[in-house]
C-alpha cells in the first residue's frame, strides 16, 4: 500500500472518528429558552424516543441557576466490602417498601440549594433500615441530615460519597437535635449530647451494578441508597417511566433506592428535592437506564444489622406474610 493510500485511509478514519465521538456531544446539547420552551423541546424528544414519561412544570424548572445545587455526589468508589448475597430462589416480580405490609419508606425530603444529596439518600436510607428492624410501618421518623452534612466527614454542600461508616460507629439524632439548613453548618450547633440517641447501622457493604444484584439486595436488606447521572430533561420529570431523552448533563446524583417492578421494567425511586417534583417527590425509572448514560446504580449500598444475620428486609417480609396466615387461622379452623 503506497504512502498516498495510507494517508487517505488515515484521513477518512479520522473523519470517522470524529464524527463518531461528537454523537454523544450532539445528542446532549443543553435544553435553550426559557422554561416553556425547555419542557416543549423535552416533550418533543420524549414523543419522538417514544419514552414512557411526562414532562411538564415543577418546583424546580425555573431555577436554573439552581440545578447544579441539586446534584452532589463526589465520584469515588464506595470504600466497603461488597456484600456476599445468595441470590434468591424467587424473587417477587415486585416490591414497593411503601407497601410491603406497611409502609417502610419516610416522606420525600428538600436539600435546597445545597449538594447534600448524599447525605438525604443515606439518611433516608437509616430511616428505613430502622422502621423495618423495629417492626414499626408508618412511623414518622425523621432524622437530622444536618448532622450527616456537619459532622460525618462523608461530604458537605459542594458534594458528598456514600460512605456509611460514620452511621455504623456514631449515628443519627432526630431531626430536632440539629434541623437542616442547608448549608454546611457546624457540628458544634448540634444539640449536646446527641450521640446518645443516635440511630446506627450494625454494618453496611456495597452493592454490584447488576439488575439481579441490587433486586435481591433491596429484597433483603430494604431501600438502597444508590446514585445516577442525571440530565436536564430529568428537572421536569413529572410521572411515568424515566429514561434519558435530552439535554447536557448536570452531574452525579444520590437517592434512595425503593421497590422495582418487573413487568413495568423499572425502579421505584425517592429523590430530595420536595413533594413538587416528580411522583410526591418519588420517580420511576426504566431498568434499562443501568446501562445508558444515565447509568443508574453506578454506586449502591446496603444496611445490615450484622454481616450474619436475617436482613431486615427479609425479616419484615417474613414478617407480614405470617401476619397474614394468621388472619385466615380462624377460617381454616371453622372447616
Amino acid at each position: 500500500m503506497n504512502n498516498g493510500v495510507k494517508k487517505l485511509l488515515k484521513g477518512a478514519f479520522g473523519l470517522f472518528a470524529v464524527a463518531l465521538f461528537s454523537l454523544p456531544a450532539f445528542s446532549q446539547q443543553a435544553l435553550q429558552g426559557g422554561v416553556k420552551q425547555q419542557i416543549k423541546d423535552v416533550q418533543s424528544a420524549i414523543k419522538a424516543k417514544g419514552a414512557r414519561w411526562t414532562a411538564g412544570e415543577t418546583n424546580i424548572s425555573a431555577n436554573r441557576e439552581d440545578w447544579k445545587y441539586l446534584v452532589g455526589l463526589n465520584f469515588e468508589p464506595v470504600d466497603a466490602e461488597p456484600i456476599k448475597m445468595v441470590a434468591a430462589a424467587e424473587l417477587p416480580a415486585a416490591l414497593d417498601w411503601r407497601d410491603a405490609g406497611g409502609n417502610y419508606v419516610t416522606a420525600a425530603r428538600n436539600q435546597k440549594k445545597c449538594g447534600s444529596c448524599w447525605a438525604f439518600a443515606m439518611t433516608g436510607g437509616l430511616e428505613a433500615y430502622t422502621l423495618l428492624k423495629n417492626r414499626t410501618p408508618g412511623k414518622d421518623l425523621d432524622l437530622s441530615e444536618q448532622v450527616m452534612v456537619s459532622c460525618s466527614g462523608a461530604g458537605s454542600c459542594q458534594g458528598g460519597r456514600l460512605s456509611a461508616s460514620f452511621l455504623q460507629k456514631t449515628g443519627l439524632p432526630l431531626e430536632t437535635a440539629y434541623p437542616y439548613t442547608g448549608t454546611d453548618g457546624s457540628c458544634a450547633a448540634a444539640a449536646s449530647g446527641w450521640q446518645s440517641g443516635a440511630y446506627k447501622v450494625g454494618a453496611w457493604g456495597s452493592v454490584s451494578q447488576n439488575l439481579t444484584a441490587i433486586k435481591t439486595a433491596l429484597v433483603k436488606y430494604g431501600p438502597l441508597p444508590t446514585a445516577m447521572m442525571v440530565y436536564e430533561d430529568f428537572m421536569h420529570y413529572k410521572n411515568g417511566v424515566y429514561s434519558y431523552t435530552t439535554g447536557k448533563k448536570l452531574g452525579g446524583h444520590a437517592v434512595l433506592l425503593v421497590g422495582y417492578n418487573d413487568e413495568g421494567r423499572y425502579f421505584i425511586v425517592k429523590n430530595s428535592w420536595d413533594t413538587g417534583w416528580g411522583e410526591g417527590g418519588f420517580f420511576r425509572v426504566a431498568y434499562s437506564e443501568m446501562d445508558s448514560v444515565v447509568d443508574f446504580g453506578l454506586s449502591t449500598i446496603a444496611y445490615r444489622t450484622a454481616k450474619d444475620e436475617v436482613p431486615v428486609g427479609e425479616a419484615a417480609r417474613e414478617g407480614a406474610a405470617r401476619r397474614v396466615m394468621r388472619l385466615f387461622e380462624p377460617l381454616a379452623a371453622w372447616k
